[in-house]
Protein backbone atom coordinates (compact mmCIF):
# COMPACT_ATOMS: atom_id res chain seq x y z
CA UNK A 1 0.00 0.00 0.00
CA UNK A 2 3.01 2.14 0.94
CA UNK A 3 4.30 1.50 -2.51
CA UNK A 4 1.14 2.62 -3.85
CA UNK A 5 1.04 5.83 -2.27
CA UNK A 6 4.73 6.88 -3.37
CA UNK A 7 3.76 6.05 -6.72
CA UNK A 8 0.53 7.86 -6.60
CA UNK A 9 2.43 11.16 -5.12
CA UNK A 10 5.82 10.80 -7.35
CA UNK A 11 3.05 10.86 -10.74
CA UNK A 12 1.02 13.69 -9.46
CA UNK A 13 4.40 16.01 -9.12
CA UNK A 14 5.63 15.00 -12.42
CA UNK A 15 2.29 16.14 -13.29
CA UNK A 16 2.07 19.16 -11.71
CA UNK A 17 6.32 19.88 -12.88
CA UNK A 18 5.39 19.39 -16.65
CA UNK A 19 1.89 21.71 -16.73
CA UNK A 20 3.71 24.88 -14.81
CA UNK A 21 7.20 24.29 -16.84
CA UNK A 22 4.64 23.99 -20.11
CA UNK A 23 3.55 27.89 -19.51
CA UNK A 24 6.67 29.31 -18.70
CA UNK A 25 7.72 29.39 -22.42
CA UNK A 26 6.78 31.41 -25.94
CA UNK A 27 5.39 29.00 -28.28
CA UNK A 28 7.60 28.57 -31.51
CA UNK A 29 11.28 29.28 -32.95
CA UNK A 30 10.18 32.47 -33.94
CA UNK A 31 8.32 35.78 -33.25
CA UNK A 32 4.93 35.66 -35.05
CA UNK A 33 4.18 37.83 -38.00
CA UNK A 34 1.46 40.28 -37.34
CA UNK A 35 -1.38 41.00 -39.53
CA UNK A 36 -1.48 44.61 -41.32
CA UNK A 37 -5.42 45.55 -43.05
CA UNK A 38 -5.70 48.96 -44.19
CA UNK A 39 -9.05 49.62 -45.29
CA UNK A 40 -9.21 45.95 -45.81
CA UNK A 41 -6.63 45.52 -47.86
CA UNK A 42 -4.19 42.79 -46.35
CA UNK A 43 -0.31 44.44 -46.08
CA UNK A 44 2.58 42.06 -46.24
CA UNK A 45 4.88 42.07 -43.43
CA UNK A 46 8.60 41.09 -43.00
CA UNK A 47 10.28 39.98 -39.89
CA UNK A 48 13.29 41.55 -39.04
CA UNK A 49 15.38 41.06 -35.91
CA UNK A 50 14.35 39.48 -33.00
CA UNK A 51 15.19 37.91 -29.99
CA UNK A 52 13.35 34.53 -29.34
CA UNK A 53 15.21 32.26 -27.21
CA UNK A 54 17.71 33.17 -29.95
CA UNK A 55 18.58 36.22 -31.65
CA UNK A 56 18.47 36.75 -35.13
CA UNK A 57 19.65 40.03 -37.09
CA UNK A 58 18.32 41.34 -40.49
CA UNK A 59 18.82 44.82 -41.88
CA UNK A 60 16.40 47.53 -41.11
CA UNK A 61 13.91 49.07 -42.92
CA UNK A 62 13.75 49.73 -45.47
CA UNK A 63 16.77 47.35 -47.10
CA UNK A 64 14.43 44.81 -45.22
CA UNK A 65 11.33 45.58 -47.77
CA UNK A 66 13.30 46.48 -51.13
CA UNK A 67 11.98 43.31 -52.50
CA UNK A 68 8.16 43.90 -51.76
CA UNK A 69 5.80 46.54 -53.89
CA UNK A 70 4.60 48.68 -51.86
CA UNK A 71 0.62 48.12 -51.81
CA UNK A 72 -1.28 51.26 -52.67
CA UNK A 73 -3.44 52.52 -49.85
CA UNK A 74 -5.55 56.26 -49.76
CA UNK A 75 -4.15 58.60 -47.30
CA UNK A 76 -5.95 59.13 -43.97
CA UNK A 77 -6.70 55.24 -43.25
CA UNK A 78 -6.55 53.60 -40.50
CA UNK A 79 -4.87 50.17 -39.86
CA UNK A 80 -5.30 47.24 -37.86
CA UNK A 81 -1.99 45.22 -36.38
CA UNK A 82 -3.57 41.91 -35.31
CA UNK A 83 -1.20 39.06 -33.77
CA UNK A 84 -2.94 35.87 -34.01
CA UNK A 85 -1.01 34.49 -30.80
CA UNK A 86 -1.22 34.59 -26.96
CA UNK A 87 0.51 36.21 -25.30
CA UNK A 88 -0.45 38.89 -26.80
CA UNK A 89 2.58 41.51 -27.13
CA UNK A 90 3.41 43.66 -23.87
CA UNK A 91 4.42 46.82 -25.78
CA UNK A 92 4.14 47.63 -29.81
CA UNK A 93 5.65 51.27 -30.91
CA UNK A 94 5.34 52.23 -35.00
CA UNK A 95 7.65 54.28 -36.84
CA UNK A 96 7.67 55.18 -40.16
CA UNK A 97 9.92 56.60 -42.90
CA UNK A 98 9.18 58.41 -45.99
CA UNK A 99 11.34 57.00 -48.90
CA UNK A 100 14.12 59.39 -49.55
CA UNK A 101 14.12 60.16 -45.58
CA UNK A 102 16.56 58.90 -43.06
CA UNK A 103 14.39 59.59 -40.20
CA UNK A 104 11.56 57.33 -38.53
CA UNK A 105 8.99 58.96 -36.84
CA UNK A 106 6.76 58.20 -34.58
CA UNK A 107 3.68 57.07 -36.16
CA UNK A 108 -0.35 56.30 -34.92
CA UNK A 109 -2.45 54.19 -36.36
CA UNK A 110 -3.50 55.95 -39.75
CA UNK A 111 -1.87 56.71 -43.07
CA UNK A 112 -0.24 59.95 -43.97
CA UNK A 113 -2.32 61.91 -45.73
CA UNK A 114 0.64 62.90 -48.40
CA UNK A 115 0.89 60.79 -51.63
CA UNK A 116 4.40 58.74 -51.63
CA UNK A 117 5.93 55.56 -50.46
CA UNK A 118 6.38 55.17 -46.60
CA UNK A 119 8.32 52.43 -44.77
CA UNK A 120 7.12 51.18 -41.55
CA UNK A 121 8.53 49.31 -38.52
CA UNK A 122 6.86 47.87 -35.66
CA UNK A 123 8.85 46.70 -32.14
CA UNK A 124 6.85 43.95 -30.72
CA UNK A 125 8.43 43.43 -27.06
CA UNK A 126 6.86 40.25 -24.55
CA UNK A 127 7.48 39.89 -20.93
CA UNK A 128 5.92 36.89 -20.22
CA UNK A 129 6.79 34.53 -17.06
CA UNK A 130 9.95 36.18 -16.44
CA UNK A 131 10.67 36.01 -20.26
CA UNK A 132 11.62 38.94 -22.60
CA UNK A 133 11.58 38.53 -26.05
CA UNK A 134 11.22 41.23 -29.16
CA UNK A 135 10.96 41.24 -32.99
CA UNK A 136 10.97 44.16 -35.23
CA UNK A 137 8.64 43.94 -38.83
CA UNK A 138 8.66 46.28 -41.23
CA UNK A 139 6.26 46.69 -44.39
CA UNK A 140 5.97 49.28 -46.95
CA UNK A 141 2.88 51.15 -48.63
CA UNK A 142 2.01 53.82 -51.26
CA UNK A 143 -0.64 56.41 -50.58
CA UNK A 144 -2.39 57.52 -53.74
Amino acid sequence: MRKIMLLMLAINTLTITASCSGNNKLEGTKPPIPEIYIDSVDIPVVRGTYCWYECADYPSIPEIVEEIEPTVVPGNSKFNISFHYTPRPSNISIARMKQGEEKLYNQSLVTPSEQGVYYYEIDARWNYENLEADSFYAFVIEVK
